[in-house]
């Protein structure tokens, strides 16, 4: 420090309270609320009685806060909370070191007393709160707002990318986000949330994004990663994880006693190199005091179409869009704009919160999404020397969430209470082409809407209790339940074709269903000497599944009949399901640090259960609209997964090593998920009815895998920050692969026609009748194709492990930290089987080749309020995939793409 000695205040509390102060993370311990009674002085003293009353250790320097005064904090806080009212508006910083230590720092003024930087840039808490994962002990990740602001996203998608573990299934075409944790997404193993509402959304489509969700980049706050199963809240269902998208808070812009306060944002992109980047922008106010706060936002994003790098072409193989076969169509389809990607969408943001006597608080908040969107498929040229974009559908789609929160937080280390009642609801009206096949094929149907729409309600229920044993021993006990369901409400306009007419064809395409989870969970922690963790959770999960479904087939008769020829009859299979079933899941983990304070080394293992979801048992009908004759068969008798869930790992988090006050966490996990009855798109499925196998060509419906499915793999990270300079580094690496087995005869109904004898008939020749004996036929069970399995026709986003993926960034900041530059590298080691030598063994191929793309930004806060920022993504042109992207779309990501950004907060 500049003056002085530091003063080391340290905590003269007795060791009750001092556990009673100190939970189990720094995340914790700064959100407890505890009993704060300081009234003004100077700021010196004030401090010495935050540091007895919050139970922490306050390092600073007396001698640069005699001249200051801090103001009156009285009431239920939380640690940080009351440090920042205690200070208000003097020119002091403060960082949180540790579970119980904080530091203080005085900033430097001007002359005319006026203050240089803006507390938010330099006090560190979004650092402190992306750093805090490397003091947990289980797979946690988060994703902070200066991270978002430094690469303005195009699609919610980009924010994932440099969080090991994680991957999204990207349509560069469509807005929504499906979230893959460790190789499992789709239909709620991975709980898609917004500020904790799930995002149940699922439309069966190209198979790659089997549930998405829809949410404006310009409204998060925060995005939590938590992988693995849980036994806490929202983990009901859960095989893969939870991703947690955080919304903007009133409370966030008035800080140091404001009423009003606010941010303005505009973007777009500069220049020839804007590549489709037009308008985006968003503007949140936010008004309050003691009683109560109001917050509102607006947002709209403009986007065209763009176009993909051309840079390595040679990366993407020979068989990507027939480059083999058309290589100057190839050419022109690589260098052309990508068609059909633009789109315009529009958000608002309401929440309105009250803080109620007796330390409760109540808040409602709405919020809405609206968006459109296209599709597209690429076609050679008669000439064969370009290529051309045909749209197959356009959608309109808005998503809707509401939601009323209620807390209440008294001065007692028993109740800790939080409760959440939701509704969402997601629209999309779905305009499919034509058929692009001749009217005279028997293939031709004419263009048709689809409407799909999914209404979630939920009851969230929580508390946290924490337990004084003895001085070195704290039990945190958590406790709740929740309930939800999803109603599945779509139609179509589709009718069958001519040749539908004649072989299986689903009636009642796009049947209602409803699907309730009902689940209650207790988890306890117990912290021995800030040494050693255990955790055990139960959760006990319950469903019920209603709906309609069925399929139109072709049966022979029961009993004998004489001729083959028309004997088979039109029969409808109508599934009236109305089922349910639970079980528990346990959880269980434990921490140690092995002598030193820097290094943590833990282990977890849970289990984890999801019934099947409502579009995965009574969809039907065909799965997107244009050419083909594809169709999806319902199965109401898809059993629930199951999955075996095991972690072991070690975080490392020091500071000063390299310099005075640098801060270094490194957190690596190996993990293995083991799923049971794994359900999965089983294509060319066969129907009751036939009498041989592999006849049903582009049948498609959902099974449970008769083999385990297992992910599993090694995830890096690591963060260090020495102000000046810092870098980031994710890391994956996925081991393995699956086979998928099932049934072909999904229902079962395989016949065997069998010759039973002969009777007299006659056949007709002319005007003559001829006497012969005709034979007689009995239809019976064929057990051998009823038990025929095959393996490997599968359709989806486990088709393959998610390719290894990683990012590096490395940053300096300049200017007193108003400048802060950097690049990033985002590396994938690809997953291209089948870029040269398709097998078509089965119908996905892994078009995700290597790739290394490199990215620039730049944020300059010109004044207090005033920020100025700019990125280039994909500086050198790159033409890739993003791993795991939809590549059935096969939509290259952007090339280079320039974009700026002004902020203003007021």
């Amino acid at each position: 420090m500049l003056n002085g000695v530091a003063l080391a205040v340290a905590l003269a509390l007795g060791s009750a309270q001092a556990q009673a102060a100190e939970p189990a993370s720094v995340g914790q311990a700064q959100a407890q609320l505890l009993r704060f009674d300081i009234p003004a002085q100077p700021l010196d003293r004030a401090v010495l009685a935050y540091a007895e009353q919050a139970g922490v250790q306050v390092l600073f320097d007396s001698a640069r806060l005699q001249d200051l005064t801090a103001t009156a904090v009285a009431g239920q806080l939380t640690a940080r909370e009351a440090l920042q009212q205690l200070i208000g508006g003097a020119p002091v910083d403060f960082r949180f070191d540790g579970i119980n230590q904080v530091t203080l720092t005085r900033r430097a003024e001007t002359a005319d007393n006026a203050l240089q930087l803006q507390t938010i840039m330099v006090e560190g808490q979004e650092l402190t709160q992306r750093q805090q994962v490397y003091l947990e002990p289980s797979s946690v990740a988060v994703i902070d707002r200066a991270q978002i602001d430094s690469r303005p996203p195009r699609h919610v998608a980009d924010l994932l990318e440099e969080t090991s573990g994680v991957y999204t299934a990207v349509n560069q075409r469509d807005p929504g986000l499906s979230v893959n944790i460790r190789g499992v997404q789709d239909y709620g193993r991975v709980n898609m949330n917004i500020d904790g509402m799930r995002q149940n959304f699922s439309v069966n489509g190209h198979q790659q994004r089997n549930g998405v969700m829809f949410i404006d980049p310009e409204f998060i706050s925060s995005v939590e990663i938590a992988k693995g199963t849980s036994a806490g809240q929202g983990g009901a269902g859960v095989l893969g994880g939870i991703a947690t998208f955080n919304t903007v808070d009133a409370r966030e812009f008035l800080t140091d006693g404001k009423e009003m306060g606010g941010r303005l944002r505009a973007g777009h992109g500069i220049g020839e190199l804007g590549n489709g980047t037009n308008f985006n922008g968003s503007a949140v106010f936010a008004f309050g005091n003691e009683t109560g706060d109001v917050l509102l936002g607006l947002s709209e994003r403009h986007f065209g179409d763009y176009r993909a790098g051309t840079s390595d072409k040679d990366n993407l193989g020979t068989q990507i869009r027939l480059r083999n076969i058309h290589p100057q169509a190839w050419e022109h389809w690589l260098e052309s704009e990508v068609g059909d990607t633009g789109s315009v969408s529009r958000s608002r943001l309401f929440k309105l919160g009250l803080n109620l006597p007796e330390d409760q608080r109540l808040q409602f908040s709405y919020m809405e999404y609206d968006a459109d969107s296209k599709n597209a498929w690429t076609y050679v040229s008669s000439d064969a020397q370009t290529t051309y974009y045909l749209r197959s559908s356009a959608s309109d789609l808005i998503a809707r969430n509401a939601a009323l929160d209620y807390s209440y937080n008294p001065d007692s280390n028993l109740i800790d209470l939080e409760a959440k009642l939701y509704y969402v609801t997601t629209r999309e009206d779905r305009w499919n082409a034509a058929s692009t096949a001749s009217q005279s094929s028997g293939n031709w149907y004419p263009d048709y809407l689809d409407h799909y729409q999914i209404d979630t309600w939920g009851l969230q229920l929580t508390n946290t209790a924490y337990f004084d044993v003895s001085d070195d021993h704290l039990l945190t006990f958590t406790y709740g339940g929740e309930v939800y369901q999803d109603r599945f409400s779509p139609s179509t306009t589709r009718t069958p074709t001519i040749n539908q007419l004649a072989y299986p064809f689903i009636k009642g395409a796009n049947p209602d269903g409803e699907r309730t989870m009902a689940s209650i969970f207790g988890e306890l922690v117990w912290d021995y000497s800030d040494w050693l963790r255990v955790d055990a959770g139960l959760r006990y999960d319950r469903y019920r599944l209603k709906g309609e479904s069925g399929l139109t087939v072709w049966m022979y008769p029961d009993g004998e009949f004489v001729t083959q020829d028309g004997a088979r009859s039109e029969q409808a299979m109508v599934f009236d399901v109305d089922q349910q079933a639970g079980r528990l899941s346990p959880t269980l983990g434990i921490a140690v640090k092995p002598g030193v304070d820097w290094l943590q080394l833990y282990t977890r293992w849970g289990r984890g259960w999801r019934p099947p979801a409502v579009t995965e048992a009574f969809m039907s009908g065909r799965p997107h609209g244009g050419g083909g004759s594809e169709m999806v068969y319902p199965n109401p008798f898809l059993k629930p997964e199951r999955s075996n869930n095991w972690e072991a790992g070690f975080n490392i988090f020091a500071e000063s090593l390299l310099r005075d006050g640098d801060r270094l966490g490194i957190k690596v996990a190996y993990f293995d998920n083991r799923i049971d009855n794994f359900s999965y798109m089983d294509v060319n499925v066969d129907v009751p009815g036939l009498t041989a196998a592999n006849t049903s060509m582009g049948r498609s419906a959902y099974q449970n895998n008769l083999e385990e499915t297992r992910f599993r793999g090694v995830e890096y990270n690591l963060d260090y920050d020495a102000g000046s300079f810092y870098s980031r580094l994710s890391y994956t690496h996925m081991i393995g692969s699956n086979d998928f087995c099932s049934n072909q005869f999904y229902l079962g109904g395989a016949q065997e026609l069998v010759q039973v004898g002969t009777r007299p008939g006659f056949i007709q020749v002319g005007p003559i009748q001829i006497p012969v004996q005709l034979p007689v036929y009995d239809a019976q069970p064929n057990d051998e194709l009823n038990n025929f399995v095959q393996c490997n026709q599968v359709m989806g986003s486990a088709s393959y492990m998610p390719a290894d993926r990683g990012a590096l960034t490395l940053g300096m900041r300049f200017l007193d930290n108003r400048l802060d530059v950097g690049g990033r590298v985002r590396y994938s080691e690809g997953n291209g089987a089948n870029l040269n030598t398709p097998t078509y063994s089965q119908l996905e191929q892994a078009l995700w080749p290597q790739y290394q793309v490199y990215d620039l930004y730049a944020s300059y806060w010109v004044t207090d309020q005033l920020n100025i920022a700019a990125s280039m993504e994909n500086v050198s042109d790159q033409a890739y995939f993003v791993a795991m992207g939809d590549v059935n779309n096969l939509s290259l990501a952007r090339g280079r793409t320039l974009s700026g950004m002004l902020e203003f907060r007021f």
